[in-house]
């Protein structure tokens, strides 16, 4: 019987792998989960921290979270590589701060990366609330050493959100995914 599941399994993974040309990976824990695909056709890895909640209700955020993705582009390099750190916030106000400096907080010293930022609109129904989304360029290098942190905040102008022992986790799991990808 296991051994027939076993085939079973196999055949219908083959044929998912046949049909997409993909193989999709996933690491799953009680507290985050990363998705790995590997596109056979172009020889590129993808993995992606899936967004999780890193701050609560904080002056005028409602809420802030958090993910990452990293592309291996493998033979095929033609770019540096960089990690994009994912920042989603929803803010109690019907506008964003235009001037927001964002800046992450590794073991007590400073960081600032570029991003882009976009708006999104009415990401409660029901509130006159506006959502935020924030993609940070981290070189890899610079992603390792977050990853690695003992303490670790993100400051969002004025308000700070310390990430805590699961978000550390989270980080410090992605940055050993991304370098077993890469090796």
């Amino acid at each position: 019987m296991t051994r027939l599941l076993h085939i079973v399994l196999t055949a219908v993974f083959s044929l998912q792998m046949f049909a997409s040309h993909n193989a999709v990976a996933n690491i799953t824990d009680q507290e985050f989960r990363i998705e790995i695909n590997h596109n056979l056709d172009t020889d590129v890895i993808t993995a992606r921290l899936i967004p999780f909640r890193v701050g609560d209700e904080k002056e005028h955020f409602h809420r802030l979270d958090l993910s990452a993705l990293y592309t291996y582009q493998g033979k095929n390099k033609q770019r540096d590589e960089v990690v994009n750190l994912e920042l989603s916030s929803v803010v109690k106000t019907r506008q964003l701060n235009p001037d927001l400096y964002v800046v992450f907080i590794v073991d007590g010293r400073e960081i600032h990366f570029p991003s882009n930022r976009s708006a999104v609109r009415n990401p409660i129904p029901g509130r006159f609330w506006v959502g935020e989304r924030m993609v940070f360029s981290v070189p890899t290098e610079d992603f390792h050493k977050i990853a690695a942190a003992k303490q670790l905040a993100i400051k969002m102008g004025s308000v700070r959100f310390d990430l805590d022992e699961r978000a550390l986790r989270a980080l410090k799991v992605f940055g050993e995914t991304i370098k077993k990808i890469a090796s």
